[in-house]
């Protein structure tokens, strides 16, 4: 403690407005290529395995693909460019 006391530092910041808009809702699985965005936690990868073969078995998703990214970082750019070809992705985590 120096002279002066306890010094407290207040971190919250004003929220701020972000203008986004949502995908359109796809009508249908059938057909459709799934990404999955594995963020290296320990289940991660095999949830979502899970999850897309229920998807391709039950609503016809044709295509997985599967990629991966460090636990605490964003993608590489490569990974975000598989991922966009993909007609929607699934992004969690699992421990």
């Amino acid at each position: 403690m120096s002279a002066d006391g306890i010094r407290l530092y207040d971190p919250t910041a004003e929220p701020r407005a972000i203008a986004a808009q949502l995908a359109p809702r796809l009508t249908s699985l059938t057909g459709k290529r799934a990404g999955i965005l594995d963020n290296g936690k320990a289940n991660a990868g095999t949830l979502m395995l899970a999850v897309t073969k229920i998807l391709q078995e039950r609503y016809g998703v044709t295509e997985v693909v599967k990629r991966e990214k460090p636990v605490a970082g964003p993608p590489k750019p490569d990974v975000l460019e598989a991922l966009s070809r993909c007609d929607f992705a699934l992004v969690g985590s699992a421990d």
